[in-house]
């Protein structure tokens, strides 16, 4: 029977089930974003090289005396002790947060995510923490949480301790710096607040927020050991200073608060290895304060390499003394 034109006919047909749609690469960096983590320590080098140029023999001879050994050794003594603090710092947030981990494995995880950041890039270290952490029976959640709050601390108490080389470099205009003081003592006496900043900063990096909080009482020793953490390590920059001539008691806060600032600043920028340059440029700006150009100039370079030196010691004695224990072979 023919089938008439003026009748549509019901046609049933099965939707084939649309296929997942695959995620979206990540978006890929442009030549010369790719490049700034070469470049700028590069601009950075020559721009030392020509400041440097007319008296690099003199400083090195200044440098290089047997008077500046006394320097030199507190300069590397009191960065050690400040790279131990930050540790402190860390494992305090660990043991209030998550599972109870041996000394041993903690100390080895938080060395080798430390001596991540040299590498380009902030990613690495986090990484290195998940793993670590991972196989230590420490939950992702908790891994994450305790880095986050970690960094958050210490960028705050280093902005906090920065002020005291305001007056110094800055004048009277410097009044807003108190202001990272303010808010890091309002989160002494809310601990609390600082979840909200931890969630805040998790959402900017599209990260799910914090599961876990930390106590209140476990967040104030942290911020306790992170600013004791800042104030040895300005010590060291003190020291270089006044091996090159600077005068002890004004250099003392000069120091102690622009090495912080320089510092917590320059961890920001995350595309330079330990903000390379970075913390160089923005530590010239309280060095010259207490010291002509060049020789601000180089003790902010020796304290880099002093940094470097006391940083890579202290972690590369740390990852051999925590070395895995071989067990035993068992009797046959």
């Amino acid at each position: 029977m023919a089938v008439r034109p003026d009748r549509p006919v019901a046609v049933t047909t099965t939707a084939a089930p649309a296929p997942e749609s695959a995620p979206a690469p990540p978006p890929r960096r442009g030549p010369l974003r790719r490049a700034l983590p070469v470049l700028f320590p590069v601009a950075i080098v020559t721009g030392v090289g020509f400041a440097l140029y007319d008296r690099a023999g003199e400083l090195a001879g200044l440098v290089l005396r047997p008077a500046s050994v006394p320097y030199l050794l507190v300069a590397l003594a009191a960065n050690t002790l400040a790279v131990l603090l930050s540790m402190a710092t860390w494992r305090t947030l660990l043991s209030d947060l998550g599972p109870g981990v041996p000394g041993r494995t903690a100390t080895r995880i938080y060395f080798t995510s430390y001596l991540g950041k040299y590498v380009p890039g902030a990613v690495w270290g986090v990484l290195a923490q998940l793993r670590m952490g991972g196989a230590a029976g420490v939950p992702a959640p908790v891994v994450l949480a305790v880095f986050l709050l970690n960094l958050i601390v210490a960028v705050l108490t280093g902005l906090a301790v920065g002020p005291l080389a305001a007056p110094w470099t800055l004048g009277t205009e410097a009044w807003w710096l108190l202001l990272p003081g303010a808010v890091t003592l309002a989160w002494a006496v809310r601990p609390g607040l600082l979840h909200h900043l931890a969630a805040f900063a998790a959402r900017l990096a599209r990260r799910p927020s914090p599961a876990t909080r930390a106590s209140d009482r476990g967040m104030r020793r942290a911020l306790a050991s992170a600013t004791a953490s800042w104030a040895v390590s300005g010590l060291h920059l003190w020291a270089l200073a006044v091996m090159l001539g600077a005068p002890p008691l004004t250099a003392l806060p000069v120091c102690v608060g622009g090495f912080a600032l320089a510092t917590a600043a320059a961890s920001l920028v995350v595309v330079l290895p330990d903000g390379w340059g970075a913390r160089e440029g923005l530590l010239l700006l309280s060095l010259t304060a207490v010291l002509p150009w060049q020789e601000a100039t180089a003790v902010a370079v020796a304290s880099r390499l002093v940094c470097t030196l006391s940083e890579v010691l202290v972690g590369g004695a740390a990852l051999l003394l925590t070395l895995p224990r071989r067990s035993a072979p068992s009797p046959a």
